[in-house]
């Protein structure tokens, strides 16, 4: 039988990108999706097939935390009850629109306070969508990111964070769990678009929880992107579309590659000026965005700031990737990939344009490193990917709905 699906989002490619081909397949099946989240990532997701809903979100990631959340997390709190005011914004929205349009279950972001808050509010079940590592009793993704701040800092973040929570749950008459901050999530079924075995203390995860791993979906076929055809190994170097405000480090790719045997495709972001790198070397491409799983197509080295989307794309396709993390979710991202035997992690603090350029050479001719991305690549691919996805999304709202009927259900015994 064919559902509506509300999927709720926070504006950022790397949470919304991960979901699409989700979306595809469930619109595919015959289901209705209405995707709701900030304005620029409307277009995607009318692409992806779903019907677009515009969410007032007063929150971007990148003005908040800058160069990272900071030493002391003082901008991971920051970003955090930020994103609770924006929540207090987008609720009354979503509760509005979805009043007269009730949805079969909300699938939310794992980062959307208020995609899970919508499903509490109208009683319906709720679908964690978790783009990055989860978290369980045995790992905890915030702790870890929280660890590198301190004891006492960290302490004094989850504090900042949990009274924004509380009262956010107070005032809008949500269930208590919302007022404990960095619990695993409590929706019914979650979905992660990693793979279990890349996932910290996998096996540790119950059946709640499903590792679909990564899907291209039509993104990987709808950007056309052309190799030289000198045959020139291609290198693509990209920060992400968050922590790229780093004319340094592209000045320093310059240096690094410029009139080297390399083709470079080096996506700067918009926040960056290319007159700022100086002379551009005609080995190199420069542009604000590139068709990132095009280019890795054909790429021989990624030097990435390995945000988990980036990491699973160049991993499927078995890219080396020499990591430079640009804040704590992606320093594991780097670590994990490093800990596989996928390619190399480099400080960006202490980086050189010597560092770089001898680092890319030694990982991309690197054959045990070769070996192992053939055997993860392998794995990836036969993920079940957003097939599995739409399976299990359908499997457990069929069994919600058959042990509501059969509770429901008067008895047939005679009196």
């Amino acid at each position: 039988m064919s559902k509506h699906l509300a999927f709720v989002s926070v504006p950022a490619y790397g949470h919304v990108n991960p979901t699409l081909p989700l979306v595809e397949e469930l619109v595919a099946r015959g289901h209705r999706v209405s995707y709701a989240t900030g304005s620029e990532l409307l277009p995607a997701v009318r692409e992806a097939g779903a019907t677009p809903v515009e969410l007032p979100w007063d929150f971007d990631v990148s003005k908040i935390v800058g160069r990272g959340f900071g030493a002391d997390g003082s901008r991971a709190a920051a970003m955090m009850t930020k994103l609770i005011e924006s929540s207090r914004v987008c609720l009354p929205v979503l509760v509005e629109h979805f009043g007269d349009d009730r949805p079969d279950a909300v699938c939310h972001d794992g980062m959307s306070f208020v995609g899970s808050a919508l499903a509490d509010k109208i009683d319906v079940p709720a679908v964690a969508l978790i783009p990055s590592f989860a978290s369980n009793k045995h790992f905890d993704l915030r702790s870890k990111m929280r660890g590198s701040a301190g004891a006492d800092a960290a302490s004094a973040v989850l504090a900042e964070v949990q009274a924004a929570l509380k009262a956010f749950a107070a005032d809008n008459g949500l269930s208590e769990r919302f007022a404990v901050f960095g619990q695993e999530p409590t929706a019914g079924l979650k979905v992660a678009f990693i793979p279990r075995s890349f996932q910290f203390a996998g096996e540790t995860f119950d059946d709640t929880f499903r590792f679909i791993g990564p899907s291209l979906g039509s993104r990987a076929h709808s950007d056309e992107w052309s190799p030289p055809a000198d045959g020139s190994p291609v290198l693509f170097i990209s920060l992400g579309t968050v922590f790229n405000d780093r004319p340094e480090f592209f000045a320093m790719c310059v240096e690094a590659f410029g009139g080297s045997p390399w083709h470079v495709v080096m996506s700067i972001g918009a926040a960056v000026d290319p007159a700022s790198l100086g002379a551009i070397p005609s080995n190199f491409e420069v542009g604000s965005r590139f068709p990132q799983p095009a280019v890795l197509g054909h790429a021989r080295a990624f030097v990435s700031h390995t945000g988990m989307n980036s990491t699973m794309e160049a991993l499927y396709q078995a890219v080396p990737l020499i990591a430079v993390p640009q804040m704590g979710e992606q320093v594991l991202n780097a670590e994990r990939a490093e800990e596989l035997g996928c390619g190399r992690k480099l400080d960006p603090e202490t980086l050189t344009a010597d560092l770089l350029r001898d680092t890319v050479s030694q990982v991309a001719d690197d054959e045990t490193i070769r070996a192992n991305l053939a055997r993860v690549s392998r794995e990836l691919r036969a993920c079940g990917g957003a097939t599995e996805g739409a399976e299990a999304i359908e499997a457990y709202l069929g069994e919600l709905t058959a042990t509501s009927n059969t509770v429901s259900r008067p008895s047939s015994s005679s009196h």
